[in-house]
């Protein structure tokens, strides 16, 4: 049986600690010991500055059916509840939404008014019993934040939402050798480098885009992060010789595959509330690094990276795909760009202080 706990915090979490870049926020902004329950999905252990680590561990295959699944989040409902029973928290953050539906009963019980809500994406809110519970433990929150202000669309009216932004923290050494970097000179031959970096998933739609390059040297396509391998026999069989494959890696390595890229992707689709609305991690390390990025038309990751000027909207069933792309480098201005990626980040900034305020009265109480 675990230990008991004497902190008065405990972060909640059906993530693997790697794979959710919003503790690093947390753990900056928390000066008090805390604990964290977490779902070890990969079998590794790992380290976030907590004084207790509640790690429940249950694999989960890329490829497993709901029914697999549903039955392991069953075992990290089963899991929570016990810790959460054994310890007397006075306070609880709790990501994604869909641990709040675990533990429902606590929140609207003993925990009501004691916990922070921390929406990082869209869960299903179109359904009918998701949209109820959602709201149950949207309303008996302190605190709710969300990641992308798009989410309002679907989450219950009236509520004060704060918008905490999906931004890590990258080496202003590294930022400002990237930014001193001149541009490719494509028309003596240089490769553009395309990367996207970070889970691989939403494969089918990265298929296309492979298609869309495919035996162009002037583009290298890179996809780095767990999932590639998935692409691995249909690059292997249809002989793409301009596109690299890397596995899971450490985050110490992030920054140099940042640094050898010229075009973030972060392409995953459209017509799909769970892609539509979100503002994913990528556009944010662009927009820090001073970087163009490639975004799926018709959402709202397209709506804001087009009005500060950083992204491209790139349609991967479009048979040009390749020339818009070229001549879109090939016409970008570094210095517009660097301007452009600082004025969406200084809003940003607005945004994350006021987070940081409301954070802290939260750990007050």
């Amino acid at each position: 049986m675990e230990k008991s706990s004497k902190s008065e915090l405990c972060i909640v979490t059906s993530r693997n600690i790697f794979d959710a870049p919003c503790l690093a926020k947390y753990c900056s902004l928390i000066d008090e010991p805390f604990d964290i329950i977490y779902w070890d999905k990969c079998g590794i252990t790992e380290d976030c500055g907590a004084e207790n680590y509640f790690r429940h561990e249950g694999i989960v295959a890329t490829n497993a059916s709901k029914k697999q699944k549903i039955l392991k989040y069953y075992g990290f409902f089963k899991y929570v509840n016990k810790i959460l029973k054994q310890n007397d928290y006075k306070k609880l953050i709790i990501f994604p939404t869909q641990v709040s539906w675990l533990i429902l009963g606590k929140l609207k019980g003993r925990d009501k008014n004691r916990y922070l809500l921390d929406i990082r994406d869209y869960a299903g809110e179109n359904k009918f019993i998701i949209r109820k519970l959602t709201a149950k433990a949207v309303k008996n929150a302190r605190l709710c934040s969300i990641t992308s202000d798009a989410y309002k669309a679907f989450l219950p009216k009236g509520i004060d939402y704060l918008v905490s932004h999906n931004v890590q923290e990258i080496d202003k050494g590294l930022v400002e050798l990237y930014r001193n970097r001149t541009k490719k000179n494509v028309s003596s031959g240089d490769r553009i480098v395309l990367s996207f970096i970070g889970t691989v998933r939403f494969i089918d739609n990265l298929k296309e885009l492979i298609k869309r390059f495919s035996g162009d040297n002037r583009f290298l396509l890179r996809f780095i992060g767990r999932g590639s391998d998935e692409l691995k026999s249909f690059v292997e069989e249809n002989g793409y010789d301009n596109v690299e494959l890397v596995g899971q890696f450490e985050r110490s390595e992030l920054a140099k595959f940042y640094f050898d890229t010229d075009i973030a992707i972060n392409l995953y689709g459209n017509a799909n509330p769970y892609l539509d609305y979100a503002l994913s991690n990528k556009l944010y390390s662009a927009a820090i690094m001073g970087m163009p990025i490639l975004v799926s038309p018709k959402t709202y990751m397209a709506k804001v990276s087009e009005k500060y000027g950083f992204g491209y909207a790139a349609d991967v069933l479009d048979e040009k795909l390749a020339d818009r792309v070229f001549a879109y480098y090939e016409g970008l201005s570094l210095e517009e760009l660097h301007q452009n990626c600082d004025a969406f980040m200084e809003e940003v900034k607005k945004d994350e202080k006021k987070y940081a305020y409301a954070l802290t009265e939260f750990l007050k109480y």
